[in-house]
């Protein structure tokens, strides 16, 4: 579902069985409703904080002051519209992407481990059961309307529409995002070194978290689809926390093992080699050989892999 949230949105077009179809909305389950939540989210801070209707509204803890979205999980599946199926002609191309946040522990409250020598390095809080939340907001996030009556979504409020089915709907549309959560295991990196460039914190934290993720899957010996990383909020450190966490449902006990101090500095030092130059792209970018992925198209104009890569040298050389 974290896939399907982006390539079944509605409006998307997709090639199955050697025709192309356009995704019409989410499907409806008789006597059944889709999950919804109220969220907000600060992109200049990286607050993300969601809640359940009839619930109250938490606290910003950036002080901004800022709109209040909903979004639905289409825990139910996706449908095309009626038109017969075309030809495809060319590659469908992919308009949506999708940006995971960290909703919170579900765990008791996680330790700390600190790696460090005069002064902390590195602060490691324990894996634990936490909550991932995936969205889909639409092209600028802008959302969807979707039809509570029939599914049907559309990308501009619609006068008028059809059911999936072609019939006439006097269903209300409700502008929102599409969702999807799940528990896995997740460990928090906190590094407490300075870093030196004219990046803003957030984004350098989310290239050094794609460089850990390549790292770590390397050392691993897994597959880098099965890791998968975000930042946090956080206002007393230079660099804000980086979330990496298992991207399986329930998690499988990978995150974990970077707690050990050697697994740990492995990590790193993959890292640096991932952003040492050797993909051939400025340093002031990014590419596919270093830290860009389809995962991580939100941030891809901002990744610059230079940044990750002096950071890593200056902080390995203390270690």
């Amino acid at each position: 579902l974290s896939i399907a949230i982006s390539e079944f949105a509605p409006t998307s077009k997709l090639v199955a069985k050697k025709k192309v179809w356009t995704s019409y909305g989410l499907k409806k389950v008789a006597e059944k409703e889709w999950p919804r939540k109220f969220y907000k989210r600060c992109t200049r801070h990286n607050v993300f904080l969601h809640w359940e209707r009839g619930k109250p509204e938490p606290p910003t803890p950036c002080g901004d002051t800022l709109p209040i979205d909903k979004y639905v999980i289409p825990r139910f599946g996706f449908v095309t519209d009626r038109d017969r199926p075309k030809e495809p002609t060319s590659r469908t191309p992919r308009v949506f992407t999708t940006r995971p946040y960290f909703a919170g522990s579900l765990g008791p409250d996680p330790g700390t481990i600190a790696y460090s020598l005069n002064s902390p390095l590195i602060t490691l809080t324990k894996a634990t059961p936490g909550l991932m939340a995936v969205l889909c907001e639409g092209r600028r996030g802008e959302g969807f309307y979707i039809c509570g009556g029939c599914g049907a979504g559309f990308r501009k409020r619609q006068k008028t529409h059809k059911t999936p089915y072609g019939q006439d709907c006097r269903g209300t549309l409700e502008q929102v995002s599409l969702g999807h959560e799940f528990e896995t295991d997740v460990l928090q990196l906190q590094f407490h070194p300075k870093f030196n460039g004219d990046i803003e914190s957030v984004w350098f934290a989310y290239s050094l978290a794609y460089a850990l993720v390549e790292g770590a899957a390397e050392v691993l010996e897994v597959p880098s689809n099965d890791l998968s990383a975000t930042v946090a909020h956080g206002e007393q450190y230079p660099v804000p926390p980086i979330i990496i966490y298992d991207n399986v449902p329930g998690g499988a006990g990978l995150v974990a093992r970077l707690e050990k101090g050697d697994d740990l500095k492995k990590c790193l030092e993959t890292a640096q080699k991932r952003v040492g130059g050797n993909c051939g792209c400025d340093e002031n970018t990014s590419c596919y050989g270093c830290l860009r992925s389809y995962r991580n198209q939100f941030a891809h104009q901002y990744l610059q892999r230079g940044q990750v890569k002096h950071y890593l040298e200056a902080l390995l050389s203390k270690w």
